[in-house]
């Protein structure tokens, strides 16, 4: 059997990198690859666009596989990887979603980007380039962040129709309901709580999230 398909799609302020100790706790039976995201994966040069983002994950997935692939993203990664499968569908086999939104609480989207704005630049960026992070700036973040002030991801949820594992951390209780909204919204999802996980577990637990992601395909697609 050929190997699957995998795409990582990290959150803002993360990297490509961030993925890395997650990939190397894979089988040989998944080819996995962690995708740069325009904006996202570098200081931004243009205004994010959700939609620009998708399309250069589905290139990225077109260039090197002639199968379909299984999307997992965490965090804003999840929210592109939505957009993706509903954009192309055919080129997505499954989606694995770490503490996505469908729609932002504009309440609490307001008070976060607030109290970002007073937080020390520090406090915001991502990691410097040279230490394996994103480079982006407080500004680069903010900016990013006003794009999603007014979405919402239900209508597309709906019509995809690719398995779907939606988790997030037991410690991320900011996004419980966000998940579980996800999950209300699609034909095919399941929601699975991570106990002792926070938001960005991709880094604080990457042997257990690679386990997820092992299990939940060799579960949905016979894999070996």
């Amino acid at each position: 059997m050929s190997a699957i398909p995998v795409e990582f799609l990290h959150g803002l302020g993360q990297s490509p990198s961030d993925w890395d100790a997650v990939v190397a706790s894979l089988p040989e039976w998944i080819d996995p690859a962690a995708t740069t995201i325009p904006s996202m994966s570098a200081p931004a040069h243009k205004p994010f666009s959700l939609d620009d983002a998708a399309r250069w994950v589905l290139a990225d997935v077109a260039d090197r596989s002639e199968e379909p692939a299984i999307l997992v993203g965490l965090s804003l990664g999840s929210q592109v990887a939505i957009r993706a499968a509903a954009l192309e569908p055919g080129l997505v086999s499954g989606l694995i979603l770490s503490a996505p939104l469908a729609r932002p609480p504009k309440v609490m989207f307001k008070l976060q980007r607030a109290m970002m704005s007073v937080l020390p630049e520090k406090a915001v960026a991502g990691r410097p380039i040279e230490e394996g992070g994103s480079g982006l700036t407080k500004e680069d973040i903010l900016r990013v962040l006003e794009t999603f002030t007014d979405f919402d991801l239900r209508p597309e949820l709906f019509q995809i129709q690719c398995p779907t594992l939606v988790v997030v951390g037991g410690n991320d209780r900011m996004n419980h309901k966000s998940s579980g909204e996800v999950v209300e919204s699609m034909r095919d999802a399941n929601l699975q709580i991570i106990p002792g996980a926070g938001h960005e577990w991709n880094r604080t637990h990457p042997e257990q999230f690679a386990g997820v992601v092992t299990n939940w395909i060799r579960a949905n697609f016979s894999a070996s």
